[in-house]
């Protein structure tokens, strides 16, 4: 299968977060399993997501004055707005973007909040380092995090008093789903296994001895002596773990309606694979299924899908800290935040008269915030709620437009057109603007370029 320039977008916006039209052009023709190929060998060059963090305080919290105290929670949440920020430009800036594209769903699936930059860059290190590699050693790797340990409450998680909610999540959102013949019991007892696993003060996963229930425990009708890792050994040798992945995996990259064949197809490529991620998505992105015209151009891009695809494809940045977090309040969606422990919604529930008001109006924001960088004394609509001047400046969006004028260098506006737009699209050609930049305006304030 040679794919046309609609399905190579396709593939490099459910894959990844999209990429620019020369990209683009150079992938026109090839297989799927070639450009895929690239793209992981592409995510070999892609860099840490690192911020800088404070030194290990050797004073215990409680000793500290109230003062103190304060300092240190501040502290905490500049840490976890710098990491956001350095993240979701990683993901506009990295050569390739489907490790962070999977990291991203990592992220959704394995979900957890916390207020503590230590804990959260370890989670991330965890989520990134494994998005392409095995899932039995990311489940185990994300077991041990601090911040899903704090989340999950599994500090609290002793012999003389088991907490459940660990095990309990572990099974009904990380493996086998809900109301996968599991038992009340089997938590319980599970949960039992997972006593004493916590962390310490500086982040790192601890094994306390003294507090771990070491008795026998009944589990999925076996019996032993079980600790955390026994328990996710026997998640992960029952293959409901890797089909009820591989329907999440389709549902968020294919059709939210799924589709039973690709599913099963999916899901046995990654247990027979002994659950190699690279394998299992190649296995998706590959089939026939992914190409068909039905699931192109029908899903509502997510508020980060948005954000990080517009300086993609348009080689734009914006490089505004406290901008890149208020595109994402607005929207709905904010890193390391999710609502809950199951996730992000998805598809409608990303748009409402609010939020697609603000979607449409944001090409228009991010685009004259970059004029204004480069013609520092032009003027706009003043009717125009967005334009106001000083905000704009603030947004700090840099937009090379030699680059991004030499990728359409001799096309036309329904070239340009066919590389925004993946859902259906049809209009006169004299509806289209006759200045470059207010095509792109025009074309990516449409409800159109909404989905990918």
């Amino acid at each position: 299968m040679k794919l046309n320039q609609q399905e190579v977008q396709h593939l490099l916006l459910r894959a990844g977060f999209g990429d620019n039209r020369q990209v683009i052009g150079s992938y026109i023709g090839q297989s799927p399993e070639l450009i895929l190929q690239k793209q992981f060998e592409l995510c070999n060059k892609n860099t840490p997501v690192q911020i800088k963090l404070p030194k290990y305080e050797p004073t215990p919290y409680k000793e500290l004055s109230e003062i103190e105290k304060q300092a240190i929670r501040k502290e905490a949440r500049e840490q976890v707005k710098a990491l956001n920020i350095e993240w979701i430009k990683t993901m506009a800036s990295a050569p390739s973007s489907c490790q962070d594209k999977i990291a991203m769903f990592w992220h959704d699936h394995f979900a957890c909040s916390a207020a503590n930059g230590v804990f959260l860059q370890s989670y991330l290190d965890t989520i990134r380092g494994h998005a392409l590699g095995n899932f039995g050693d990311m489940l185990k790797a994300v077991s041990k995090e601090p911040a899903m340990l704090q989340y999950l409450n599994n500090q609290q998680n002793k012999k003389s008093a088991p907490n459940e909610n660990f095990a309990r999540e572990v099974m009904e959102l990380f493996t086998l789903g809900r109301d996968q013949g599991y038992t009340e019991k089997d938590i319980s007892e599970a949960a039992r296994a997972f006593t004493g696993w916590g962390f310490d003060r500086t982040g790192n996963f601890k094994f306390r001895q003294m507090v771990h229930d070491n008795n026998s425990k009944v589990v999925f009708g076996q019996t032993g002596n079980f600790d955390g890792d026994d328990i996710l050994d026997m998640l992960l040798a029952n293959k409901q773990t890797a089909h009820y992945i591989s329907q999440k995996w389709v549902r968020y990259f294919v059709h939210s309606e799924g589709n039973e064949k690709l599913e099963k197809k999916v899901a046995d490529a990654f247990y027979s694979s002994n659950y190699d991620i690279k394998t299992a998505l190649t296995a998706l992105f590959t089939s026939p299924d992914f190409y068909d015209k039905k699931n192109i151009g029908q899903r509502i891009k997510s508020p980060i899908e948005l954000i990080v695809s517009v300086q993609r494809q348009l080689h734009l940045k914006i490089e505004d800290p406290s901008s890149l977090l208020y595109l994402q309040r607005m929207q709905g969606q904010v890193l390391f935040n999710p609502p809950n422990v199951a996730g992000w919604p998805d598809g409608q529930d990303w748009v409402d008269s609010a939020t697609l008001l603000f979607r449409l109006h944001l090409p228009q924001l991010i685009f004259k915030s970059a004029l204004i960088q480069n013609h520092p004394d032009s003027s706009f609509d003043d009717n125009d709620a967005f334009a106001i001047k000083g905000r704009l400046r603030a947004l700090k969006t840099d937009l090379n437009l030699n680059e991004l004028e030499n990728d359409f260098k001799n096309k036309s506006a329904d070239d340009l057109a066919l590389f925004l737009i993946q859902g259906k699209w049809s209009v006169d050609a004299s509806a289209y603007p006759t200045d470059f930049i207010d095509q792109i305006i025009f074309l990516t304030s449409k409800p159109e370029y909404q989905l990918c």
